[in-house]
Formats: structure tokens, sequence, C-alpha cells
């Protein structure tokens, strides 16, 4: 399955890297001066930053750089394209509109509840 540049560079950049490393892969993280820090997926070690301009993560000890895809794959022992599954579920357009059918559904829904 071939995926669309405008799709990956949608999950690569608007997916805040700081937010999947914290709230969905669960990785150790801590706030330092404006950055969060998060332990390496790779290394292990606490010398690393996420870039919220550029939304990238870097280690400094291994001088690994990741974006999203790349710590999916890391993290979640993904190849590609399961990475790509994984952020699609997460991609903010997909969940406007699953909050927007979900919102249309809603009062339908509570007609038929007795």
């Amino acid at each position: 399955m071939a995926y669309s540049k405008q799709l990956l560079r949608r999950l690569r950049n608007e997916i805040p890297i700081a937010t999947l490393i914290a709230e969905h892969l669960k990785l150790e993280t801590k706030a330092d001066g404006g950055y969060i820090r998060f332990l390496c997926p790779v290394c292990k070690e606490f010398r690393t930053a996420t870039n919220p301009k550029t939304n990238l993560a870097r280690c400094f000890r291994c001088k690994k750089n990741f974006n999203t895809v790349d710590m999916v794959m890391i993290v979640n022992r993904y190849n590609f394209k399961e990475a790509v599954q994984y952020l699609k579920g997460l991609d903010p357009q997909k969940q406007a509109e699953r909050r927007d059918a979900l919102a249309e559904m809603l009062p339908n829904l509570l007609k038929r509840t007795p």
C-alpha cells in the first residue's frame, strides 16, 4: 500500500512529537526549560529533547534524530506500514472527523434511550 506524500507529511508534522512520546508511546519524560526530555529508546539515556518548531526529537548521546514515524517504529517495533497505520489513528484530521460524526449521531442515539 502506497501512502501519499500529503498524508505522510501531515502525520510527521501535525501530530506533536512530545504528545506522541509522553501520552501515546508512554516513554518516561521530564520537562526541562520548555523542552520535553525523554528516555531515548535507542541508548536509554535522558540526553534528549523535542523541538516543537520542527516537530522532531533528538538524542544527543547516540546522535539519533526522530520524527513521529521513526519514533513509533522504534518504540513499538513496527515496520513502516504498521507505524503509519498507528499514526493514522492519532491523525488530528481523522480524530476531528470521528468527533463530528459522533456529534451528529449522538442526538439520534439519545432519542432511542428509554
